[in-house]
């Protein structure tokens, strides 16, 4: 069998090449072998000087410009991760609880309440201290 990359000499090796949708297999010679790994290996990324062979030894990138330098492989690995899609749809945090976002508003009104103390400003420390009674009855409605 000839090589599929120059077609002059006799293949001897079978490669696996990465390409856009998936992997494409190539019968190579010796020779063309040779030049297409320098070509893999001795690309680095201009910004952190990381090599291709390293981004896809350690799975993850060096810098932001390794992202649109090595985008094929990237997106490879995306593609890997992700079971075929490229885009990254994860789990959203949910949202707030009720209860937590009471609990904050009342830890907020005891400190206000305790800086009008000290101040002697009785009249706005209960008004705080109405609003922090109201937030402990939601509290236990919750």
């Amino acid at each position: 069998m000839r090589c599929q990359r120059c077609g002059e000499r006799e293949a001897i090796v079978r490669v696996k090449l990465p390409q856009e949708s998936e992997t494409d297999e190539k019968f190579l010679c010796s020779v063309c072998v040779r030049e297409l790994a320098r070509e893999y290996q001795g690309t680095a990324c201009p910004s952190c000087g990381m090599t291709r062979q390293q981004l896809l030894h350690l799975r993850k990138v060096g810098c932001p410009t390794c992202y649109s330098f090595f985008k094929d492989e990237v997106d490879g690995m995306v593609r890997q991760f992700q079971h075929g899609h490229t885009q990254h749809y994860g789990s959203r945090p949910d949202e707030e609880s009720v209860e937590k976002r009471l609990n904050q508003q009342l830890s907020r009104l005891k400190e206000q309440l305790n800086r009008k103390i000290l101040a002697e400003d009785y009249e706005e420390a209960d008004i705080i201290k109405q609003q922090i009674e109201s937030v402990e009855e939601d509290l236990r409605h919750v």
